[in-house]
């Protein structure tokens, strides 16, 4: 009896041993900071579950990586313990050992979701949201994981400020007015004016329809087409509107371009050339200015044998001529209408034109083309450049406009 005691003391002394060298897992805590996105491995297994799991699952929340590798190697070839050996990696940050154990898994919600978050781990936005788009059945926090990570993703494609790039963030949020105006803005710098108009079709339909960059937008689509009327109207209630002077400054602009657009195409010639001739210069007088336009008891002009009827601008020529802005050779009886005017030649002949037509602000300013130039408030075509350098047809548009106005 008395040996059966002490055998019954032994065999509960060890089991107290047991119980004092084995201690109990650590309860359930929730994980922070992106730990709480490595969902339970277990999530979306089919095989039934491993006891020894549990253990290893919470030291790893508890941040305890050794207590949890220790229970993790008692259950060899159980896919969720493999996985929980890539959550350890991805935490500590071993990216490439947390893939290479995920690429030998098969596929089910917890490791498709590791791999989502490897991918995100790398910067790889773009794979993740991919990734997390494939899940099906995923838990909440992996929704919740997704929609930062579409939001990531939109910003990251956003500050790209392509158009392909802008194009895919509004497919993640079809509602970004911001996105579809940098969009359409891009668009119409490209002069895709159709493509334009249909990225600003969603917006037209809102409350938002009024806003002045949809407004303006939609002026220059209008311009893009030829519908320089539209776009008039849309420019100056703009400009009544806001009181921003760029909206007036654009509106001119519009107006000159619906002017010349209803102008003979030897204007629009004149406008658009790099080089601008002696005939294209008297072309932009004669339609701009109406002092050369309208001009009384205009004179003969000498006769120039270089002045066929095929000359771009001939009848302004020869108006320029009889009003004696260009000279005709008096021995070759030439008029030269298709020379090049240096900026120098542009300046005379700008300035010939106010002193011929009676100017007020040439009086004082002398023979000098220049100060003459200066004196009436007309665009020296001279500075910046070299006196024998081209000048552009808007270039002496704009001096022609400012003749017109000097004249007045």
């Amino acid at each position: 009896m008395r040996a059966k005691s002490i055998l019954l003391i032994a065999v509960l002394a060890a089991i107290v041993a047991a119980c004092a060298t084995a201690p109990a897992p650590p309860p359930v805590v929730e994980p922070q900071g992106d730990t709480r996105f490595l969902i339970d491995p277990r999530i979306g297994f089919d095989q039934p579950a491993n006891p020894n799991f549990e253990t290893a699952w919470r030291y790893f929340l508890a941040g305890n990586d050794a207590e949890a590798e220790k229970h993790i190697a008692k259950m060899p070839g159980y896919a969720p313990a493999s996985l929980l050996n890539a959550a350890i990696a991805i935490r500590a940050g071993h990216l490439d050992e947390a893939s290479a154990i995920v690429a030998q898994l098969p596929s089910w919600t917890a490791s498709n979701v590791y791999a989502a978050e490897i991918a995100l781990a790398r910067g790889d936005v773009r794979g993740a949201y991919r990734l997390y788009q494939q899940i099906a059945n995923a838990p909440e926090i992996s929704a919740t994981r997704m929609a930062d990570i579409r939001k990531r993703l939109y910003d990251e494609l956003v500050a790209a400020d392509s158009i392909a790039s802008l194009r895919e963030a509004l497919q993640l949020e079809p509602t970004a007015t911001a996105a579809r105006m940098l969009l359409v803005q891009k668009l119409l710098a490209t002069k895709n004016y159709d493509e334009a108009r249909r990225e600003l079709d969603p917006i037209l339909n809102t409350g938002e329809v009024d806003r002045a960059d949809v407004q303006e937008s939609l002026a220059e689509i209008d311009v893009g087409r030829g519908r320089y009327q539209e776009a008039i109207v849309r420019y100056d209630r703009l400009a009544r509107r806001t009181n921003d002077p760029r909206y007036l400054q654009r509106l001119n602009v519009i107006k000159d371009q619906f002017a010349a657009a209803n102008m003979p195409p030897q204007v629009q010639h004149a406008l658009e050339t790099d080089v601008i001739t002696r005939a294209d210069f008297a072309v932009l007088l004669y339609w701009k200015v109406a002092s050369i336009r309208f001009a009384q008891n205009v004179g003969a002009p000498p006769i120039a044998v270089d002045l066929d009827s095929d000359v771009v601008g001939r009848e302004e020529m020869i108006r320029a001529i009889a009003l004696g802005i260009f000279p005709v050779d008096p021995v070759m009886r030439r008029a030269s209408p298709n020379m090049m005017l240096t900026a120098m030649a542009t300046a005379r002949a700008a300035s010939r034109t106010l002193a011929l037509r009676g100017a007020p602000c040439t009086r004082e300013a002398g023979n000098d083309p220049l100060k003459v130039l200066a004196a009436c408030g007309i665009n020296d075509p001279t500075v910046g450049t070299t006196p024998d350098a081209p000048v552009t047809g808007r270039f002496a548009s704009a001096m022609a406009d400012q003749i017109d106005k000097a004249l007045r």
